[in-house]
């Protein structure tokens, strides 16, 4: 048998094809506007104080963009070595290092890609540079002759070196001419270029030292009607600013009527915590929540387009062009901004819906002209896509938007007490829009499903089935909305702790009996609108059967239970009440409970060492009843009663507001009251230092 010869090991270097720089250039980049975005963020980094940019001839042959700055120019050395160098990294190593230029500034750019921006734009460039005291360099770029080789290392670009005839003197900087364009440029797309470029810096803390400037000659009048963004600024209705250093939220609100609104303004100010939204570990922000952001400030303004207010607003079609074209919240990293937050496309904080959940407390895009700011040194783990439209979405980007959400949430409160004032004055209050059910319900027969558990899928429809019958009702008698609003919180929070339930692997038998109680809670409601009595009920059942509802936060959030009340030690009363109700209401006293004593001790306790403590028992303290007490030890209550009970007032983030009105309503409906006694008046525990909520019922 013959001998197989040796096998020859092959080796091969990766080698590009000349049409990478169409990819990086023209297809990487999303548009023309963000091409000519790209180039002046080039020319920030370059040091420069001011760019132009120009657009001339456009639609005719000869049209040309001309982008020109007096930054620090590049030498003939630079632009081999780095300038046609794809990815090159010098410039992320120099933020790395945090090496600052001559005017402090970090540098923008960290991927090396942005000169090729300008394949975006047109087919020949020409580039024209000098340093200080240098020769002019110029290069020149044909993309179509380029692109004609096969491969990358195949083109050979023309550099020459001359004496200045561009930059003359002592000037320096860079001027790129860019020919035979690749897109039409409509009236509408030139006024959204303006619109980039006096937005590049903000407007009202940008960097003083940088200017962009864009020309239009021969077609200025496109422009000249678009507002300056500053006087917009001035007129809002509302303004928040608030800084979060990973301590405490530092924040100022004002709030100024349009001119001709018989309101008086405020200006109220704070320092607290920042608390976070429900379905975190921790309800109370801290230091580990910037990690790799740093400190983040902010600034929301915010206008009032209902229509009997607008009408008070001098230069309503411009102001709602403006808004309609500018409105949502931009992200600025040391005074310049990252595109593609705050584009009329753009909806990264999901405000549009969260408003459509909640239209009379929360703000839509269209409402709000609002910035946050970073320090480029500080937000390291927050990375920029490669096609430049916003950072990437890992942890960082996760953690901003939650502070920057709980930091609305902060003014949205304060913003909810002047928006009642201000339709009381002028038209009354106005009734929400319902929310629908179907999500919470499509999510439930999921997870019931997944679990095994499809017995119980009937009974969820029953439940969808009693909601639709008890929307029609309302429907047909004018009282839906704000009622279906409190109904479908109620359910909300049902529907959650069944889901919680489920995922814990509870037995059947209770499983069942959460699934129960949101049929029950249905038919109080119905009960409320067919004017039935209420009946005789135990206190002690109620009470526990609301407790059931939450016995498993109890245990996820060390939360210690006093209820002397079930152990016998305060005697039972029967009273009168409305079932689902008052379980209901009695339920929404303990959730704010467990919250509340989460953010006055926001580190987890030692087992059998629980810091966080409620009471519920009975007190015979009031004249006209018997009441149901649930105090806890949390920081207390800091607001009016009438504020506590009205909806939608709510100082939890993502709170819909309506749990302690919901509270009062059932109250009301079962012929008793609800009341927020001092701990001392009512002879609580020494321990139960914070929020009490007497639920005072009828004897029965």
């Amino acid at each position: 048998m013959a001998k197989q010869p040796a096998t020859v090991p092959l080796e091969a270097g990766f080698r590009p094809r000349a049409r990478i720089l169409q990819l990086l250039g023209d297809e990487l980049i999303g548009s023309p506007r963000l091409a000519v975005f790209e180039l002046v963020k080039n020319a920030y980094d370059a040091d420069a104080r001011k760019v132009v940019v120009t657009l001339e001839h456009l639609n005719t042959p000869d049209a040309r963009i001309v982008v020109t700055d007096d930054g620090s120019g590049m030498s003939s050395e630079t632009i081999v070595n780095v300038w046609l160098t794809p990815a090159d990294d010098h410039r992320r190593l120099q933020r790395e290092a945090k090496v600052r230029s001559p005017l402090g500034r970090l540098p923008l750019g960290e991927k090396g890609l942005g000169r090729f921006a300008v394949h975006k734009l047109g087919g020949r460039i020409r580039m024209i540079t000098r340093q200080r005291s240098g020769t002019e360099v110029v290069v020149t770029l044909d993309w179509s002759r380029m692109l004609s080789h096969r491969y990358l290392d195949e083109i050979r670009i023309p550099i020459v070196e001359r004496k200045p005839m561009t930059f003359l003197g002592n000037k320096h900087g860079t001027r790129i001419v860019i020919e035979a364009l690749r897109d039409s440029w409509t009236r509408g797309e030139i006024r959204d270029l303006h619109r980039s470029l006096t937005s590049i810096a903000d407007p009202t803390s940008g960097p003083s030292d940088f200017q962009v400037e864009l020309r239009l000659p021969g077609m200025e009048k496109t422009v000249e009607d678009l507002p300056d963004p500053v006087k917009v600024l001035a007129i809002s209705m509302w303004t928040f600013e608030f800084t979060f250093d990973g301590n405490h939220i530092n924040w100022t609100y004002v709030f100024r009527p349009y001119s001709g609104i018989k309101i008086e303004g405020a200006i109220l100010s704070g320092v607290e915590p920042l608390l976070l939204s429900a379905g975190r570990k921790k309800v109370v922000a801290d230091q580990d929540l910037i990690l790799g952001i740093g400190s983040i400030s902010g600034t929301f303004h915010v206008f009032d387009r209902d229509r009997e207010t607008w009408n008070f607003l001098p230069q309503k079609q411009i102001v709602r062009d403006y808004l309609d074209n500018n409105g949502g919240v931009r992200i600025y990293r040391d005074g310049v901004r990252v595109y593609n937050y705050g584009e009329p496309d753009d909806d990264w904080l999901g405000l549009d819906l969260r408003r459509v959940n909640t239209p009379t407390r929360n703000i839509s895009r269209n409402l709000v002209l609002g910035r946050i700011n970073l320090k480029l040194d500080e937000s390291f783990q927050l990375t920029e896509k490669t096609n430049r439209e916003g950072f990437v979405e890992n942890n960082a980007f996760d953690r901003l938007k939650e502070v920057v959400m709980s930091a609305l949430s902060i003014f949205e409160n304060k913003r909810s007490v002047h928006k009642q004032v201000l339709r009381t004055a002028l038209t009354g209050i106005k009734q929400p829009v319902a929310r629908s059910i179907d999500t919470p319900v499509t999510q439930l027969r999921k997870e019931l499903s997944q679990r095994g558990l499809s017995t119980l899928v009937a009974l969820v429809d029953d439940v969808k089935r009693e909601y639709d019958q008890l929307r029609e009702i309302m429907l047909n008698s004018g009282n839906a909305g704000l009622q279906l609003s409190l109904i479908f919180h109620e359910l909300e929070r049902g529907v959650r702790g069944l889901v919680e339930a489920i995922a814990r692997r509870e037995s059947m038998p209770e499983i069942e009996q959460r699934t129960s109680y949101l049929k029950d809670l249905l038919e109080g409601f119905a009960t409320v609108l067919k004017k039935e009595p209420s009946r005789k009920h135990s206190l002690v059942k109620l009470a526990r059967e609301a407790m059931f509802l939450n016995q498993i936060r109890f245990k996820v959030h060390q939360v210690a239970i006093d209820f002397p009340l079930g152990k016998g030690e305060q005697l039972d009363r029967n009273v009168r009440a409305s079932r689902g109700l008052a379980i209901g209401a009695i339920s929404n006293a303990i959730d704010n409970a467990i919250f509340w004593t989460r953010v006055r001790w926001p580190d987890d306790p030692p087992k059998g060492d629980f810091q966080r403590r409620i009471w519920v028992g009975s007190s015979d303290e009031y004249a006209d009843g018997t009441a149901l007490i649930v105090g806890d030890n949390g920081p207390g209550l800091k607001d009016p009663p009438d504020d506590l009970i009205r909806p939608f007032w709510s100082r939890r983030p993502g709170g819909m507001g309506l749990g302690l009105y919901y509270a009062n309503l059932a109250m009301e409906l079962s012929g008793g009251r609800l009341a927020f006694p001092d701990p001392r008046e009512i002879g609580m525990p020494e321990y139960i230092d914070g929020a009490v909520v007497a639920f005072i019922f009828k004897d029965a």
